[in-house]
C-alpha cells in the first residue's frame, strides 16, 4: 500500500517499521527533506514583517514561496518512491525469460533511482536557499535554519544511497555512468554547502545574541 500525504505520521511510521518493502529509504529521505522545507519555511515566516528586516522582505517571500514548491515536490516524490519501487517488485516477480519483464524492467529500474536523484536535487535546492537566508532572517531563529540545513544534507545522503542500490541493475554502461556523476555532483555541492552554512549560522547567532 503506497502512503501519501494524507497519512498521519504515526500511521507512516508504523508501515515504515513494519516488515513490509514500502515505505523505505527513499520514502523516509524524502519526508526528511519535506520537514527540512517546513522548518525552513517557519524561519522565514517568523522574519516576514518584522520592522528590522523591512529591507530584506522581497528576499525573503521569493524564498517561503520556494520553501513551500520544495515541500510539496518532495512529498510527492514520496509517494511516488513507493509507486517505484513497488512496480519494480512486480515485474520482478514475473517468469525471468518473459517479454514482459524483459521489456519492462529496465525503464522500472532507472525510475528507481531518478525518483531519488529528485529528491536529493530538491534537497540541494533547499541547502543553497539556507545560504541565501543566514544573514537576512530573525536571529533568533537561526537553530531552526541550522536544523533545515542539516536535514536537507541527511536528505541528500540519503538520496544517493538509494540511487546506488539500484545502480548495480542499471545494464547499459553509460547510464550507470551517468548516474554515479550526477550522485557525486550532488554530494559534493551539498558537502561544500553544510560546510559553508553551519559555521555561518553560528557566527551571525553569536553576533547577534
Amino acid at each position: 500500500m503506497t502512503h501519501d500525504r494524507t497519512t498521519t505520521v504515526e500511521q507512516f511510521l508504523a508501515a515504515t517499521a513494519a516488515r513490509q518493502p514500502t515505505p523505505g529509504g527513499g520514502s523516509v529521505a524524502a519526508l526528511a527533506g519535506a520537514l527540512a522545507a517546513a522548518i525552513g519555511e517557519m524561519v522565514i515566516n517568523y522574519s516576514i514583517g518584522k520592522k528590522d528586516l523591512l529591507q530584506h522582505q522581497p528576499q525573503l517571500k521569493t524564498a517561503v514561496h520556494e520553501l513551500e514548491r520544495a515541500r510539496e515536490l518532495l512529498l510527492q516524490l514520496m509517494v511516488e518512491d513507493q509507486a517505484a519501487y513497488e512496480a519494480l517488485t512486480m515485474i520482478r516477480k514475473l517468469p525471468a525469460e518473459s517479454s514482459e519483464r524483459i521489456d519492462r524492467l529496465p525503464a522500472a529500474i532507472l525510475t528507481c533511482i531518478r525518483v531519488p536523484q529528485s529528491i536529493g536535487a530538491a534537497a540541494v535546492a533547499i541547502l543553497e536557499l539556507a545560504g541565501r537566508m543566514v544573514d537576512l532572517v530573525n536571529p533568533y531563529l537561526l537553530s531552526d535554519l541550522a536544523v533545515s540545513a542539516e536535514l536537507a544534507m541527511a536528505t541528500v545522503r540519503c538520496a544517493i544511497y538509494n540511487c546506488r542500490v539500484n545502480l548495480v541493475d542499471v545494464p547499459d554502461a553509460r547510464d550507470r555512468q551517468s548516474i554515479e556523476s550526477t550522485m557525486n555532483l550532488l554530494q559534493t555541492r551539498a558537502v561544500g554547502l553544510i560546510q559553508a552554512v553551519v559555521p555561518r549560522i553560528w557566527s551571525r547567532y553569536e553576533q547577534a545574541m
